[in-house]
């Protein structure tokens, strides 16, 4: 190979790695109390509220991106990468500061989202990357499908899906609705009016508090689910597997429906009754306790 042909193949390759290392840095006016928009097919975005009515995008824009389009009026923004034949191959990190009464919206194939200091409205998902949703949001909706899912929000409501990874919420309290396919799922702390939490292949561990009139269900197909409630805890239960055991520790022991099969249940009420506790299991082991 001559040394012109080596000085040529190397400047056709210059502009690639310009653009896998290309810096960018935007910002443009919003509403403290808007909503903002995010889409980031690949790579990572980091979403942070601050006290300025402005939204501000910097990081890095992967090879095939072209650019990030930010555009809107104060009450509406939008963030977008734009690439250039495949989007999930340029790998972009965006940084995304909002105000912090901000409603955001994150959406991505291949990135992993973060989410801090946004007391408002956060709605994230992605198909192969995790979740992480920091503890203001008043509601909450995270979605992925190869990725974990992790929230600590101090109340209202929470929706928490991962079909290949695990589900972790901490502090949140009101309403919740968490699901896994193949992976853990954990909620910890609050007190909750209405909980749902079901997993197909995977552990279940519910330690919060329920309401007077308060409603936990909790479902597995092969997992074990245990269940752990302060100790002035008022609630009526209703407890079924097919095929695991049941180890309860507030009450009365399982029996079994009939000398025929392996199918157990239990129905019982502790501190007079009140809460509606449901939890049933096709194979998985059920521990029933308080803290």
């Amino acid at each position: 190979m001559t040394r012109r042909t080596i000085v040529a193949a190397a400047l056709a390759a210059l502009p690639a790695t310009v653009g896998a290392q290309e810096r960018i840095s935007q910002s443009r006016p919003a509403s403290p109390d808007g909503i903002v928009q995010i889409e980031n097919p690949s790579g990572s975005v980091r979403v942070i509220g601050w006290d300025r009515a402005e939204v501000s995008v910097s990081g890095t824009l992967g090879h095939g991106a072209e650019g990030v389009d930010l555009r809107g009026d104060k009450r509406h923004t939008r963030v977008e990468v734009e690439s250039q034949g495949n989007p999930h191959a340029a790998n972009s990190d965006l940084e995304v500061r909002v105000p912090a009464g901000s409603d955001v919206s994150i959406e991505s194939y291949a990135a992993s989202i973060s989410v801090s200091d946004v007391p408002g409205t956060v709605t994230a998902e992605t198909v192969n990357g995790d979740i992480q949703i920091g503890e203001e949001p008043r509601e909450v909706q995270a979605e992925t499908v190869n990725g974990s899912v992790t929230v600590t929000a101090r109340g209202g409501r929470v929706q928490a899906e991962s079909v290949n990874g695990s589900v972790t919420v901490r502090g949140a309290g009101g309403e919740i609705n968490a699901s896994t396919v193949n992976g853990p799922l954990t909620v910890t702390g609050g007190t909750f009016e209405r909980a749902r939490v079901e997993t197909v292949n995977g552990r279940i561990l519910f330690e919060a508090g329920l309401g007077a009139h308060g409603v936990l269900e909790a479902e597995t197909v092969s997992g074990a689910v245990e269940v752990v409630l302060p100790a002035d805890t008022a609630a009526d239960f209703n407890v079924s597997t097919f095929s695991g055991d049941i180890r309860n520790e507030l009450g009365p022991p399982a029996k079994k429906t009939n000398r025929y099969t392996s199918e157990k249940e239990l129905t019982f009420s502790i501190g007079g009754g009140g809460a509606n506790v449901s939890v049933e299991t096709l194979s998985g082991a059920i521990v029933l306790r308080k803290k």
